[in-house]
């Protein structure tokens, strides 16, 4: 059997549909290694897979807030200005030391293909400069960033109007306003013994021999000029846990229809105030409701002092077990989590504003499955709003059971298989 290596970014949600990659891969025979953060080696070893380290100092911190004067900026500027940031720190700063730690792998162990989420921006140096390299394949956990004619620029989070064509629109963004980005990038290029990158940042992954988005077509936007190379596979859905204890709360959650379910993901959640917060004060007095609220487990988080008799807060619910029960999932735009409702047929409220949480909740409002709040700071009258809005008309939910279908027929690690098997020419 082969020998796959997977590189992920340290982010905890890349590693997890990756995990689950890993272990169906596994499952199937083949060696796994897991290359990703060193402060997440102990979560690959607790599931059984081999981690590989990355330096210490490869960290990936939640994104800053926008600053008060920008805040006050239209949409489209603040958006920009967070994109910005977000190249450098995701895509351009860990570029070297990935690479490096890449490098060093394979040239003490054979690897018959490296899958790499696509923020693993070390992979590129072999795309570009090594002949002798294994197949590099990448995995989209987060929504397709590859730039299109028929679609804006992404980070933008607007939604593509039919028949128009976006790629003078698309030049300016990357050779303008995004040119501090990509020449951040291009240095990190460099230094990591490449030459200059041939593509926009986040179009990268169109170099490698497969992209492999984790969701199913209709989640994304139509595009007349997709690489052949781009394989929808469906949504990586983490089992149930073979052991979980649930709160002593969990009769409540089974009791009730009306269970909403909000959660700021596993990174961008030390501010509560931005949703959780707000969506525990607007929905406080509404007997009605169960507001169901995980944390995430990090430091510096601050609840109200009283909750209302309708909350119940955890820092973490495994989805396999409360989704069942969910009537509607406010979220910042976790890609992972939004597309575990959609695999529930729930639908959803997202308020997010980095430019892939922006693009989550873009394609939600697109597809029909909720609503998009278009910040990641609603109100809580926003919130109570839209949840009305979202449980009264059926056509919320009835789209997000179409998309459960979709799901149910997906089988996304047989497709892996499938594709890594293609490439190694086995």
């Amino acid at each position: 059997m082969a020998h796959y290596l997977l590189a992920v970014s340290p982010l905890p949600g890349h590693l997890m549909p990756m995990l689950t990659i890993g272990l169906g891969l596994q499952s199937l025979g083949h060696r796994i290694t897991v290359l990703t953060g060193a402060q997440l080696c102990d979560t690959v070893a607790a599931s059984g897979l081999d981690p590989v380290a990355l330096p210490v100092d490869v960290r990936i911190e939640p994104p800053a807030a926008a600053p008060a004067p920008l805040r006050r900026l239209p949409t489209p500027v603040r958006r920009f200005w967070l994109g910005r940031a977000e190249l450098r720190a995701v895509y351009a700063e860990p570029l070297g030391e990935q690479a490096d730690a890449l490098r060093a792998i394979l040239r003490t162990q054979p690897v018959d293909a490296i899958l790499a989420d696509v923020t693993f921006t070390g992979a590129l140096p072999l795309l570009l400069d090594d002949s002798a390299r294994p197949p590099v394949l990448c995995c989209g956990v987060s929504p397709l960033t590859l730039t299109s004619a028929d679609t804006p620029p992404f980070g933008l989070a607007w939604q593509p109007r039919p028949g128009r064509d976006y790629r003078r629109m698309n030049a300016v963004a990357h050779r303008v306003i995004m040119r501090g980005s990509q020449r951040a990038f291009d240095r990190a290029l460099r230094r990591a013994g490449a030459g200059r990158s041939p593509v926009f940042i986040s179009d990268w992954p169109r170099l490698a021999d497969g992209l492999l988005q984790l969701t199913v077509r209709d989640f994304e936007y139509p595009r007349g000029d997709l690489p052949p190379t781009v394989e929808y596979v469906g949504p990586v859905l983490p089992t149930a846990p073979s052991t979980f204890e649930p709160p002593h709360w969990w009769d409540d959650v089974c009791a009730t229809a009306g269970v909403v379910l909000v959660t700021q993901g596993t990174h961008d959640n030390v501010d509560l105030d931005q949703l959780i917060n707000p969506t525990l004060e607007a929905l406080g007095d509404r007997r009605d409701l169960l507001v169901v609220a995980t944390t995430g487990r990090r430091a510096g988080q601050r609840l109200p002092r009283r909750l209302a008799d309708n909350a119940r807060v955890a820092d973490w619910v495994p989805y396999s077990a409360l989704m069942p029960y969910v009537d509607v999932m406010i979220t910042n735009g976790g890609y992972g989590g939004v597309q575990f409702a959609l695999s529930h047929g729930v639908p959803l409220i997202v308020a997010g504003e980095t430019s892939d949480k922006a693009e989550v909740a873009a394609r939600v409002a697109y597809s029909g499955v909720g609503v998009d709040l278009a910040t990641a700071t609603p109100s809580p009258a926003t919130i109570r709003a839209a949840v009305a809005d979202v449980r009264e008309d059926g056509a919320y939910r009835g789209a997000a059971q179409r998309f459960r279908s979709e799901i149910e027929d997906a089988t996304p690690i047989d497709s892996i298989a499938n594709a890594l098997k293609r490439c190694c020419g086995t």
